[in-house]
């Protein structure tokens, strides 16, 4: 009963702070705000239950102000459930830097991170280039990660190209390195369509808060199409080897409307 009241706490205080966003998008036009549910399922193999996962978020933004994001995630792995909300700004620097930071916190962690972390400075560059660099900490039960994540970008028509570089330092698995590359392609006003891709070695929670490191390849399609101003349909589909541990392949979809 505790678990539970302390998890409504979290999930109450969001959906509260997503109430004041909309309230004060209401008198700050035009500050638009988007609120997107979503369902994930993911099939394991090598003796593994199948994980799902739901996820509530939601984005303020107006051009040359801050965007606010957050979530509260729901996640059932393992045979056990975790809860968390997170929460983020993307704050405009002058004309061509931007300060992200972003922290998060799951309730009574069995296999996500106790807590994290992130903050995440990016620059505008010539020719389209987009470089960034961010810190990231995360505390599990019982190990900690600490990362260092060096990106590029690249824009050019409706296309974005990016590479990122994930070093990571685990307390207890060592110093594995992680290559992550996108390519995306936007049509219409909003929508997208962006194939991601990630290959070396990466940290998998556990069930008792113990951080593992195994050798990852990941692939998945993903997007989001806008068929009408105020509602959009986002989905991804992916697959992934982590190590000799399983593979997993799932999909995720949500709804997504604006205000």
């Amino acid at each position: 009963m505790r678990r539970r009241l302390r998890r409504r706490f979290g999930l109450g205080c969001l959906l509260v702070g997503i109430a004041l966003v909309v309230a004060q998008s209401a008198a700050a036009e035009p500050r638009r705000l988007e609120v997107e549910l979503s369902q994930l399922f993911d099939r394991l193999d090598s003796g593994f239950s199948n994980w799902q996962g739901q996820r509530l978020e939601f984005q303020s933004a107006r051009p040359g102000d801050p965007t606010w994001y957050g979530a509260a995630t729901h996640d059932r792995r393992y045979g056990v459930e975790d809860e968390g909300v997170s929460l983020g700004a993307a704050v405009p620097l002058g004309a061509d830097w931007v300060l992200q930071p972003e922290a998060g916190h799951t309730f009574d962690a069995d296999f996500l991170p106790r807590w994290y972390a992130d903050l995440r400075l990016q620059r505008r560059l010539s020719h389209g280039l987009v470089g960034a660099l961010s810190l990231r900490r995360t505390e599990y039960q019982a190990s900690r990660v600490d990362r260092l994540a060096l990106g590029m970008e690249r824009y050019w028509g409706p296309w974005r190209a990016g590479y990122t570089l994930n070093v990571s330092d685990v307390s207890t698995a060592g110093t594995p390195v992680g290559h992550a590359l996108a390519l995306d392609h936007y049509y219409g006003e909003r929508s997208v369509i962006g194939l991601r891709a990630s290959l070396g070695r990466e940290e998998e929670g556990l069930p008792g808060g113990e951080a593992i490191t195994s050798e990852v390849t990941a692939v998945a399609l993903r997007g989001r199409h806008w068929w009408h101003p105020e509602w959009a349909l986002s989905w991804e589909l992916g697959t992934l080897s982590q190590g000799d541990l399983y593979d997993r392949h799932g999909v995720q979809l949500g709804i997504r409307h604006a205000f």
